[in-house]
């Protein structure tokens, strides 16, 4: 392997590509070439000191809002930070009353500041005020559906709101094996699909290897889109990226890394062209950093550990408007960590 280093950084980058991409029609993102990497130092005063009687939970979801301020979640409660990680509010819990769920999954906060996590192992989905009142629920607590129920979900993953058509995607992919995708005000379900766009298959049965890449997604986990309208998902078990367009036209994929259960989480660089896509490997403990467009893996930050820039299962990741990346930490990690962004370094 080659190393890029700048003082207190580090990107590890990788010699070749890693296994397996394909590519169905034309709509590849173009995008402006740039010769580098991104840099991302971790930040050892972020957040700032807790109150000393806080004890994290497993911190499954991180989201960013319009003032940049940095949402999480952790065990079932909610957790507002401003951009220098002074701790704003928490609301959810135990607290809640006991229709509150015992977990939360995930955590988007889409263009009008609405609050949005699912509660998995309830296969339901809330959407929040700031403050903490439903305004919506999409699902039936304790009731599961199947891969082809318009309104009942089998233990969603993570989601994401569009801002230009308000439409919420969602990874519904514990159990069942789709994204499928409401009306962000309504709740009203508008459509479905599968791996390569294809129709969801509850009776597949998987490959016995798992190296093997499978005809539908196995433990869909994370989903978002990009500014030029195509969605990028991370098919965990598969280690792969999928991208569609948004009427679930499949337009290529890529297995990220030859280990098992390598892609929980994206997230773009904040470039005009989001020149790179972010994906948390939260078995091999690390971020890689890949070329969006075509997918190819650059670098990686992290490695196993507790320590500043050290990763304990990065489950959710999420980048401000400056760059910076956030990551949710799951357990054995249970913490939120930022990498700072700073600059492109050379290969």
């Amino acid at each position: 392997m080659l190393f890029a280093q700048r003082i207190g950084i580090t990107a590890v980058l990788i010699g070749s590509s890693l296994i397996i991409g394909s590519c169905a029609v034309d709509n590849i993102p173009e995008v402006q070439q740039i010769d580098g990497i991104a840099l991302l130092e971790a930040d050892p005063n972020w957040p700032a000191p807790m109150p000393e009687d806080w004890s994290w939970g497993q911190v499954l979801g991180v989201s960013v809002d319009s003032q940049d301020h940095i949402w999480v979640t952790h065990s079932a409660q909610v957790v507002e930070f401003d951009p220098d990680g002074n701790l704003l509010r928490t609301w959810g819990g135990p607290e809640a009353g006991p229709e509150w769920p015992g977990m939360l999954h995930g955590l988007f906060v889409d263009h009008n500041d609405y609050v949005w996590s699912a509660a998995r192992e309830q296969h339901t989905i809330f959407k929040f005020t700031k403050d903490g009142e439903v305004v919506l629920t999409i699902g039936q607590m304790e009731e599961m559906g199947n891969s082809h129920d318009p309104y009942l979900l089998g233990r969603p993953a993570e989601l994401y709101v569009d801002p230009d058509t308000n439409e919420l995607y969602v990874a519904d992919g514990y159990t069942n094996r789709r994204i499928i995708v409401y009306d962000a005000e309504s709740g009203e379900y508008l459509r479905q699909w599968g791996a390569y766009g294809n129709e969801p298959d509850d009776d597949y049965q998987y490959p016995e290897e798992r190296t093997q890449l499978s005809q539908q997604f196995r433990l869909l986990h994370g989903i978002t889109s990009s500014k030029d309208d195509l969605v990028y998902v991370a098919d965990r078990t598969n280690s792969r990226v999928q991208v569609f367009n948004q009427d679930g036209t499949f337009v290529m994929e890529k297995r990220v890394s030859e280990g098992p259960s390598a892609a929980f989480s994206l997230a773009f660089s904040t470039d005009p062209d989001q020149h790179f896509l972010y994906v948390a490997d939260g078995t091999a403990h690390r971020i890689l950093i890949l070329r969006r467009e075509t997918l190819e893996v650059l670098g990686e930050v992290g490695s196993e550990g507790s320590g500043v820039g050290q990763l304990g299962r990065p489950h959710n990741i999420a980048t401000d408007s400056k760059g910076n990346l956030y990551v949710a930490e799951a357990n054995p990690g249970m913490r939120a960590q930022k990498f700072s962004f700073m600059g492109i370094g050379s290969f």
